[in-house]
């Protein structure tokens, strides 16, 4: 809106000083007049134009009005009615900042404003009234016309609440931003930001309030910005609650400084920020995709933070993409045991890369790359399809059930397509729903929220059942036992470490499995060893267990070969393979 005022001011300036051209180099006083007025026009545009942004809304409102008496002036004051005639032809350009920047009321109010001072100064003139009726009804017609043009435009890419550009527009813009980026070989990044409990707001104080608070918000952002980013920066309404700014020319730790600008402005109203940076060769979808996953893990830590996303390895991604399409992945299984006596009751399915230059990948890598490049469905699936495929062997050869435990991450888990893509993984590979174990940590379940708790109890409907991996890492974790939709609790390795240290960690532990075999959990202790933590567990009744004292996480092949010493266990303990 400041560039567009602005610039109407400079244009108007210029019209008015241009209709006493006649009287040059002697303009007398009413031209005089004229080229003060035109003077403090430009000057206003020029402020408009480069302070602008930081203006409150309500100032436009006084910036129009200014416009309309200055205009009613210049048309008093011409010199004859021919140059008044002139000055009057401005009135288009304040009408359509009207139409296109106030909303409808608003709008009509300024507009009959501007009519009536105009159309009163040329009558004062002693202008014919006719002449005067008709000029104003081409004006006013052309007018309506272009306003309701360009408020079409405009609700193609301008959000409609806040005035902020909308998705489409941000997408054209933060399209040319990367490509201007990678064509002068300069720094961009990319933030997103999404208030804390937004669905709080609506629900307590109504739509109207959220309405508010989104608009208030928008021109926080926008002041913040004009203070302390570059020119060019673009913010954008992405939708709901969520905005986007982007900032060519910053690198990730002064976007990132930029970012926390916005988050204290935006105070006492929470605010999550996910930041990256461009990479070379990345697309704008993947650096958005990146910006994105690290909103997730800002949301995830707490809430009201920043988060910058892990720096792309181009390269890397490509190996990894092929990788995906072309079978270049493996699984591992890792063995979980009833601890008392080592007997094998189901596997843990762990993601491999062999990468046939650099040998393998840690999945401490390749997993948040898949992560932040939107590839974390297809690693999921593909894990799954070849645990469930390998699962099929290993049950075959043992000649009994086992359990397969596959993770998944919050991203997917929130996905509408997460249940019948698991099923129909299930169908190609003729493993069954009731032996499969769907892995979640904690922090998902506090980050995604109700999404996923509702994808959560659809899998155990379909006899999916579902262990909570990384139990105890969360401050809340025994507060939200009863409330959490899972079959097996997957105990913390950090947690198991400290079993044979801490008398006051094994009290923890046996009051857990006392209220966990009440409420139909079974606890799977993980990162098992060493001797001595195996007889904790046994002592405390400790159902499963699985860790490097019992077997490391295998090829099916040599995990076959491990478990063919094994003596056939008559039978697990019934809660262990139930869960309940």
């Amino acid at each position: 809106m400041a560039f567009t005022t602005g610039s109407f001011y400079v244009a108007g300036g210029t019209a008015a000083a241009l209709t006493t051209i006649g009287s040059w180099p002697h303009p007398g006083v009413r031209g005089s007049a004229i080229l003060v007025l035109a003077a403090l026009a430009v000057a206003a545009g020029s402020l408009l134009l480069v302070r602008g942004r930081r203006f409150p809304r309500w100032a436009f409102h006084v910036v129009v009005g200014q416009a309309t008496f200055m205009l009613g002036a210049g048309v008093v004051l011409s010199a004859d009615d021919a140059a008044a005639l002139g000055v009057a032809g401005v009135f288009a350009f304040c009408a359509v900042d009207n139409l296109y920047f106030f909303a409808r009321r608003e709008a009509v109010l300024h507009t009959a404003l501007l009519l009536a001072v105009v159309a009163g100064s040329l009558a004062w003139r002693g202008i014919d009234p006719g002449v005067v009726a008709a000029l104003m009804l081409v004006q006013v017609a052309l007018v309506v016309v272009i306003g309701r043009l360009v408020q079409r435009a405009a609700h193609g890419t301008r959000d409609s609440l806040t005035e902020l550009l909308n998705r489409r527009g941000f997408d054209e813009r933060f399209e040319e931003a990367v490509a201007a980026a990678h064509r002068g070989g300069s720094d961009l990044s990319v933030a997103l930001l999404d208030l804390d409990h937004f669905k709080d707001v609506n629900d307590s104080g109504g739509h109207a309030a959220g309405d508010a608070l989104l608009v208030s918000l928008a021109e926080t952002l926008n002041r913040t910005l004009a203070g302390c980013a570059p020119s060019s920066t673009v913010l954008a309404r992405q939708g709901g609650d969520e905005f986007a700014v982007v900032t060519p020319g910053l690198d990730l730790d002064a976007a990132v400084a930029v970012a926390e600008a916005l988050r204290r402005a935006a105070a006492p109203t929470g605010l999550s920020v996910g930041v990256a940076q461009l990479a070379p060769r990345e697309d704008a979808g993947a650096l958005l995709r990146r910006a994105d996953t690290a909103l997730y893990e800002a949301k995830a830590a707490g809430r009201s933070r920043v988060a910058t996303a892990a720096t792309c390895d181009a390269g890397l991604l490509e190996d990894f993409r092929a990788a995906l399409d072309h079978g270049g992945l493996q699984v591992a299984l890792q063995p979980i045991v009833v601890p008392g006596t080592g007997e094998t009751i189901g596997v843990e399915a762990l993601a491999r890369w062999n990468h046939p230059e650099r040998g393998p990948v840690s999945p401490a890598e390749f997993i948040p790359l898949a992560e932040a490049n939107g590839l974390v469905k297809e690693l999921d699936l593909a894990i799954a399809r070849l645990a469930c495929a390998d699962s099929v062997r290993l049950r075959r050869a043992l000649g009994r059930d086992v359990l397969l435990t596959v993770n998944a991450s919050g991203r997917h888990l929130v996905d509408p397509d997460f249940v019948q893509d698991l099923l129909q993984v299930l169908a190609d590979t003729g493993w069954a729903a009731r032996d499969l174990v769907v892995e979640v940590t904690e922090s998902t379940l506090e980050a995604a929220s109700a999404a996923a708790r509702d994808t959560l109890e659809e899998l155990r409907a379909i006899g999916v059942r579902v262990a909570i991996d990384d139990f105890g890492t969360g401050y809340s974790a025994f507060s939200q036992l009863d409330a959490i939709p899972a079959d097996f609790l997957k105990l913390d390795k950090d947690f198991t470490s400290q079993l044979t240290a801490s008398g006051r960690r094994r009290a923890v532990l046996g009051g857990l499995l006392r209220m966990s075999e009440e409420l139909g959990l079974a606890v799977i202790a993980e990162g098992v060893e060493t001797p001595e933590q195996r007889q904790a567990l046994v002592a405390l009744g400790c159902p499963l267990a699985q860790g490097y004292f019992f077997h490391r996480p295998l090829p099916v092949e040599d995990l076959l070969r491990a478990l063919s010493a094994e003596t056939p266990p008559a039978g697990a303990p019934a809660g262990a393979l139930s869960g309940t």
